[in-house]
């Protein structure tokens, strides 16, 4: 088991969501990384990095605070409040330029220091809510 389990899903949580730094996603991610997310369920780090561009596309000034990160095993749980401005596409819909906030969880799974599969759970009603 990775000793440092929470250090690594902390620094993909605040690299890739608030520096920006999508390129730390090939440090981070397993190449054979399966991806369970509000857009859908991927396979591999090239479907990481374009799910990434998706929702950094659709807000890119988002910003995420981690409130609560809990492991254990292989595993770890970050709750998390996001908001940004919609200033890009986004599942269909066209820039608002409004700012929306939304909350939820994401769970890593870690394996030789790498996130090998991602789970992100969020109220995508609520976030299309605030599009509108």
């Amino acid at each position: 088991m990775d000793t440092n389990i929470k250090a690594i899903a902390l620094e993909y949580a605040n690299s890739i969501w608030n520096d920006k730094e999508v390129n730390s996603i090939d440090k981070l991610v397993h190449p054979d990384v399966v991806i369970h997310s509000a857009l859908g369920d991927f396979h591999g780090v090239d479907a990481m990095r374009e799910v990434v561009q998706v929702w950094l596309k659709g807000f890119p000034d988002l910003i995420v605070n981690n409130d609560l990160v809990i492991s254990e095993n292989d595993l770890v749980s970050i709750q998390w409040q996001a908001k940004g401005t919609h200033k890009g596409p986004f599942k269909g819909r066209a820039a608002t330029d409004k700012t929306i906030s939304y909350s939820g969880v994401t769970v890593y799974r870690i394996k030789k220091s790498k996130i090998i599969e991602y789970w992100a759970y969020l109220d995508m009603q609520h976030l299309h809510n605030q599009m509108m």
